[in-house]
């Protein structure tokens, strides 16, 4: 999905409804944006009828889906090979049959054109992509199977990008400074991270010569922003997901907005867990100018935001993926593939929480020779680099000193 022609118009991720507002922050006069209805190409004809197909093995229940995810998932549990993706294969090619009947719930959604399923039973995920009769199995998790690790692709890492550019104004999302620039991981194995990098982190620039580390998106969009971070971290990241300050809003309060704990109290905030709308969230993850860290603060805030955001995808559970996804389509612009997407989604569910740390990458303050206050990458920003390469942070999180 190319952003030219693909405007996603989360958080990883997440991607917020919590109720009970622990937070007394009055709300600013705000739109309201009503959610517009999916167009028709996003729909998947499925049956609320459950299908059982059990003459070889155990009886297998499948419902919310279209026949031909049924008749892969069936496959999957009486021990027959589905059509999957190289390593579901060969995670797959030890598994063991049921005993008993297995039931199966699922939902299905589209991404960028593509028709996408997520199953469960138990504690089994089951991820498949189509369309027609081309599904195949590309992730899941499946204890009841007898196989020990997730299997969604291994250590990956995907570049979250805030744009600085104001959509009222007439401003592209994709060709203004980013306002924040946060790697998420994950170790394949339960584990992960969040490392923000200091947007004033003096870096060489797509184009040649050196400027911030934000401006790489003016030279040359979000690819040009993905490799150089890419080129400065040394990680492998796979792609990016932009968000500029409209859609950020829209997509939290079309979300029923998100609660976070906050570690301090600073300008009108309160230190404590609160239920924030757009308007609020996004400017509680933008102040800087009170914060002891400033920008490194910023940063350390913005990786938070992330985490709350993975929290609710979470607690809404794997059936809930498609009404998330969908809101990613309308706000964000990214360049991951359905399959990516929901393979990289799913650890929001599958994820140790303690196992999953958060850095800032700092560095020294200096000064440029045309006069710019920026951050001179330090040997600890590099070596958050390289123990980040396997998709895992050790926790516990740091970031500024309370």
């Amino acid at each position: 999905m190319r952003v030219s022609t693909r405007a996603v118009g989360a958080s990883l991720v997440a991607a917020l409804v919590v109720a009970g507002c622990s937070g007394d922050i009055q709300e600013a006069p705000a739109r309201t944006t009503a959610r517009p209805a999916p167009p028709p190409d996003r729909a998947i004809a499925t049956t609320s009828a459950p299908t059982s197909v059990a003459p070889d093995g155990p009886e297998v229940t499948v419902d919310g889906v279209p026949e031909p995810v049924r008749e892969l998932v069936t496959q999957l549990y009486r021990g027959e090979q589905p059509p999957a993706a190289d390593d579901v294969a060969a995670a797959l090619a030890g598994a063991e049959v049921p005993d008993g009947p297995v039931e199966v719930s699922g939902v299905t959604g589209t991404w960028d054109g593509t028709p996408y399923a997520v199953l469960t039973a138990g504690d089994d995920l089951t991820l498949a992509v189509g369309p027609d009769d081309r599904w195949r199995v590309v992730g899941g998790v499946w204890p009841s199977l007898g196989v020990a690790e997730p299997a969604l692709g291994g250590p990956r890492h995907v570049l979250l990008i805030g744009s600085d550019a104001r959509e009222q104004q007439g401003q592209r999302v994709d060709r203004l400074r980013a306002d924040s620039l946060q790697v998420v991981g994950v170790d394949g194995t339960g584990g992960g991270g969040v490392l923000g990098i200091a947007r004033d982190a003096w870096v060489p620039m797509p184009k040649g010569g050196y400027a911030k580390i934000n401006q790489a998106m003016v030279q040359a969009g979000p690819e040009g922003q993905l490799e150089t971070v890419a080129r400065v971290t040394g990680l492998p990241l796979e792609g990016y997901v932009l968000v500029g300050f409209e859609g950020f809003k829209a997509f939290v309060d079309e979300w029923g907005g998100v609660r976070i704990d906050a570690p301090r109290a600073f300008d009108t905030f309160k230190e404590g867990e609160q239920r924030l709308t757009g308007y609020w969230l996004l400017r509680w993850a933008r102040h800087r100018k009170t914060l002891p860290g400033g920008d490194f603060d910023r940063s350390f805030h913005q990786g938070l935001v992330l985490a709350a955001m993975g929290l609710k995808v979470r607690a809404d559970g794997p059936l809930g993926l498609p009404e998330v996804l969908d809101l990613v389509q309308q706000h964000m612009q990214t360049d991951l593939d359905a399959e990516a997407v929901i393979t990289l989604a799913a650890w929001a569910y599958l994820a140790d929480p303690g196992r999953f740390g958060h850095e800032v990458a700092k560095g020294s303050f200096d000064w440029s020779a045309d006069g710019q206050s920026i951050v001179r990458l330090d040997d600890a920003a590099r070596a958050s680099f390289e123990d980040f390469a396997d998709g895992n942070l050790e926790p516990p999180a740091f970031g500024a000193d309370d």
